[in-house]
This record gives structure tokens, C-alpha cells and sequence, in this order.
């Protein structure tokens, strides 16, 4: 049977040689002994290559990949410190197996590498070898920032200019705190990441990147932020601004429909309490059809309030029940049946690939809204038509945020795997890295 304690260790390299295999007491751990092998006739001085003599000796532990499971490996190392003879510079032997600023060995770094690319994360790994987080960070950066450069050197050599982009805002802390994204539509990377969501902070995009980088850009999507399509007329007055349309849809249907739709919810709720004080003073024969009236009522209070999802879905994907279902209530709901009618508009106009079309029929969208008597959709018109000719631009360029946005679902889960992030420089490395072709399409992750 092969015992751990009578193993001899034969091992040379890098200018130590291994001296013994020591266990500790309790058995959690072993220390491989490494003493310096170098003589000193063979050590010169770095500095004016003279020879050198031993001025002191020094002792060096590093963490390193386990030999036994569940026990923790360390690496002693014993040499010697040098004088040169002619300048009296001093150093001490270099430890080739350390990774560089770290105090774990070349063998621990690849291990934790290999964990990382597991899916691990930075807690997982570390209550698994032992090693100090910060540690296990540093690795991880030093992989993501050698592969952002490679890929930025494999961009300029290729001549990468992005056409299409498309910006847009994630939240990085509770409290309102934001950070601003910028990606090329047509490859899915994100070329830039910023904190903060305001003018100064999507400057910093600009003053960030050459501006030769971006002089193909014909259109950029976003939503109606009004900081950032400030700030793109500003550098980039060729390019198309190109408002989103889920994000105004979303829009349409949180201020308008749900507006109108709970309006009219409250009708019928404060009828239906008219209803049950009139029971109350009338006689027995009345005091039941009154009851009815308000039980009526309150049924229709309570279908307008679970319509909601139903008026934002298209028409189109109704189902036949659904449909007559919904028509009944908009039958009796004159300025709810407008609004569903004009948001079922608005969605066709997004369709248009004419500019002119497109030009006519959302000016005369926007004319109709005003004109409508409804407060929420003329409030709506007022405020969106100022936006005119970037919702006219998506005639020609039919872009979207919509991949942006499926990339933020990917940052929330970044996020939460690690805890939040206080590193915010790192963080914005991270989304940068997880953007890349290479990680999109393999299932590794550092």
C-alpha cells in the first residue's frame, strides 16, 4: 500500500532542488521543502554583471495546486541573497514556479484558471482552494484584459469600422444607478461601457475612442434619452438617430392604455359603490336590482383591470374567444377602443420601409392623437412628436435596441452570479469580455 509519508520527492528545476515532503500534525496540509541549488561562481550581478557573494539567505512560502485531495499543498523555498563585489547592489534569487504578484505557484494559477472556466465563481473557487479572492480576481482580469487586447489588435488589423450601433442604460446598484452600453449591432460586441447615463458621462465615449473609428457609422438606435441623442448630433451629425420602437410601444402602453384603461376602471368602481348607498335606502323590491347594478359594475371593473396584457399583445395573435372577448369591452368603452386602435397604428407604421410614407402617415398619427379629446393620448403626441424624424429614420434603417437589450438579461446575470460588483472598472471589463464572439460561443467562462 502506498503511505503519503514514506514518498520521496525527486525534483529539480528553475534552480532549486526539492529536500523533503513534510506533513503537518493534523494531517490538513503538506510542505514540499525546496532549497537553491545555484552556486554562487554561477550568479552574477544584474546590474554591472559582476560577481556576486552570499550576503544573507531567505525563505519563501507559496500556495500551490494539492497533491492529495483535501489537502492543502504549500511550496517552501530557501535561498540566498547576493552582494555584487563591485557595485554592492543586492537581490535574491527570482522564484520562477511564483505567478508574477501573486504568492501562489504557476501550477496554482492553472488551476484556478481551469476552475474559472467552469463557471466557478470568484466565492466558489475560493472556498474551494483556500486562496485569497483577490488573488483568484487577479487571474481573472489578467485572462480578460489579454483577451480584449488580442481581440482589439485582431479588430484594427482586419480595418473593423462599425455602421450600426446601439446604445442603451443598465443599473450597476440599487438607488438609481446607472451605466451606459454602446454595441455594434452587426457583430454583438460592446465596444464601450460607462458609468452613468447622463451627457458628461456618455461624452466619455467619444473622448474614449478615435473618432476615425466611427466616421462609417450611418445609424444609431436608441431610446428617448435625450441625453444621448445630444450628445450623438454633437460628434456624429452624418449618422441617423433611430428611436426604438419596443421602448416607445412600451410607452404607449404604460401612459395611454394603462392610463385610459384604469380611467375607466374607476368609472365603474365608483359606480358600483353609487349603486350599493342607493340599496341601502331603497325598498326591498328595488334593493335587489340595485345590488345587481353594482355587482355588475364591479365585475367590470374588475375585467377592465385583467385586460392589461391583452391591449398591449397585437391583435393578430388574439385567439377568436379573445378577440370577441376584448371587442365587447372596447364596444363599451369609447375612448379605450380609440387608444387600442391607435396603438394597432402605430405598430403598422413601424413596418414602412418608404421615408416619405413613412414621413405622411406619422405626422398624420401624431395629428389624429392630438385631435382624439383624450388627455393621455394627446399628452402622449405633444411629447413624442418632437421625436419625429427619429421615428421616421426607422424606415430606412430598421434597427432596434432589442439586441442591446438581451445582452443587459446577460449583465443582471453576471451580476447576481457575483454578488454586485464594487470594482466598477472591472465590471465594465467583464461585459466587454462576455460580448466577445469566442465567449458568446463557447460555453467557458474565466
Amino acid at each position: 500500500m502506498l503511505f503519503a509519508n514514506n514518498i520521496n520527492v525527486i525534483y529539480e528545476s528553475q534552480g532549486y532542488e526539492a529536500a523533503a515532503l513534510n506533513f503537518r500534525e493534523d494531517g490538513a496540509s503538506s510542505v514540499a521543502v525546496f532549497k537553491s541549488s545555484r552556486r554562487t561562481k554561477e550568479v552574477s550581478c544584474p546590474k554591472c554583471n559582476g560577481s556576486v557573494q552570499i550576503h544573507d539567505v531567505f525563505t519563501n512560502t507559496l500556495r500551490d495546486a494539492p497533491i492529495w485531495p483535501g489537502v492543502k499543498q504549500e511550496l517552501l523555498f530557501s535561498g540566498y541573497r547576493y552582494r555584487c563585489k563591485n557595485c554592492g547592489h543586492t537581490f535574491h534569487e527570482e522564484l520562477a514556479m511564483r505567478y508574477p504578484g501573486t504568492r501562489i505557484s504557476q501550477r496554482a494559477a492553472c488551476w484556478i484558471a481551469s476552475l474559472l472556466k467552469q463557471k466557478m465563481t470568484v466565492k466558489s473557487i475560493q472556498e474551494v482552494t483556500g486562496i485569497h479572492w483577490e488573488t483568484i480576481r487577479k487571474i481573472q482580469t489578467e485572462y480578460i484584459d489579454e483577451k480584449l487586447n488580442a481581440r482589439e489588435q485582431e479588430r484594427k488589423e482586419a480595418g473593423y469600422k462599425p455602421k450600426l450601433l446601439a446604445v442603451d442604460e443598465f443599473a450597476i446598484h440599487k438607488g438609481h444607478s446607472y451605466a451606459t452600453c454602446v454595441m455594434d449591432l452587426d457583430t454583438g460586441e460592446v465596444l464601450w461601457v460607462g458609468e452613468g447615463r447622463t451627457i458628461k458621462a456618455f461624452e466619455r465615449f467619444f473622448e474614449n475612442t478615435d473618432p476615425s473609428l466611427l466616421n462609417t457609422v450611418m445609424a444609431v438606435a436608441m431610446d428617448m434619452n435625450a441625453s444621448y441623442s445630444t450628445v450623438v448630433k454633437r460628434h456624429m451629425p452624418h449618422v441617423e438617430i433611430v428611436y426604438d420602437r419596443y421602448h416607445l410601444q412600451a410607452q404607449y402602453g404604460r401612459d395611454v392604455l394603462g392610463a385610459v384603461r384604469l380611467e375607466e376602471a374607476r368609472k365603474h368602481k365608483a359606480s358600483s359603490a353609487e349603486w350599493k348607498e342607493k340599496a341601502t335606502a331603497a325598498d326591498l323590491a328595488e334593493k335587489r336590482v340595485m345590488r345587481e347594478k353594482a355587482a355588475e359594475e364591479s365585475r367590470e371593473y374588475t375585467r377592465l383591470k385583467n385586460l392589461r396584457w391583452t391591449l398591449l399583445r397585437n391583435g393578430n395573435s388574439l385567439s377568436d374567444d379573445g378577440r370577441i372577448y376584448m371587442q365587447r369591452i372596447l364596444d363599451e368603452h369609447h375612448d379605450l377602443a380609440v387608444c387600442y386602435a391607435m396603438k394597432e397604428e402605430m405598430v403598422k407604421l413601424f413596418d414602412l420601409r418608404d421615408q416619405n410614407e413613412a414621413q405622411e402617415k406619422w405626422i398624420a398619427w401624431f395629428e389624429a392623437a392630438k385631435a382624439s379629446g383624450i388627455p393621455a393620448l394627446e399628452r402622449f403626441a405633444r411629447l413624442k412628436e418632437k421625436r419625429l424624424q427619429g421615428l421616421i429614420a426607422h424606415a430606412i434603417f430598421p434597427v432596434s435596441t432589442g439586441r442591446l437589450e438581451g445582452f443587459n438579461n446577460k449583465i443582471k446575470v453576471a451580476k447576481r452570479i457575483g454578488y454586485g460588483f464594487r470594482n466598477e472598472e472591472y465590471f465594465f471589463s467583464l461585459i466587454r469580455f462576455l460580448s466577445l464572439p469566442s465567449v458568446r460561443s463557447s460555453p467557458t467562462f474565466p
